[in-house]
């Protein structure tokens, strides 16, 4: 069982995606802010990270940075997701180290699942 870290400020996004996460078998932590999903990965490190851009304080690219920037964290994958569908801010992001977008309100649970099986061993 793997383990998913949804940040997100918005309770609803986190209780959404973390039944779909929890009904493919893994195991789903959530946060409320960037500087709390730091404090939970540098305790109990996901195996991927769903991550908000935009919330308030630090928001979803600067986390990005952060996990990047640091060894221990720099390889977990990241999928950034927001209501902005714009190619280009994605096309940014991924070049910032994102390793997939979501962009919110079109994605469905087939297309998480399938995010899953694409970053996640399978559950056992």
């Amino acid at each position: 069982m793997a383990t998913v870290l949804i940040v997100d400020d918005h309770v609803d996004s986190n209780e959404v995606l973390a039944r779909a996460i929890r009904a493919a078998g893994h195991r789903a932590l959530t946060s409320f802010s960037g500087e709390a999903a730091l404090a939970v990965i540098a305790i109990d490190r996901p195996d991927l990270v769903i991550l908000d851009v935009m919330m308030p304080g630090m928001d979803g690219t600067e986390v990005l940075r952060v996990l990047r920037q640091n060894p221990a964290t720099a390889n977990i994958p990241i999928v950034l997701y927001s209501s902005v569908a714009d190619a280009n801010f994605t096309e940014h992001a991924l070049h910032k180290g994102a390793n997939d977008f979501l962009i919110k309100g079109t994605f469905d649970l087939l297309q998480v699942t399938e995010l899953l099986a694409k970053y996640l061993p399978s559950a056992a």
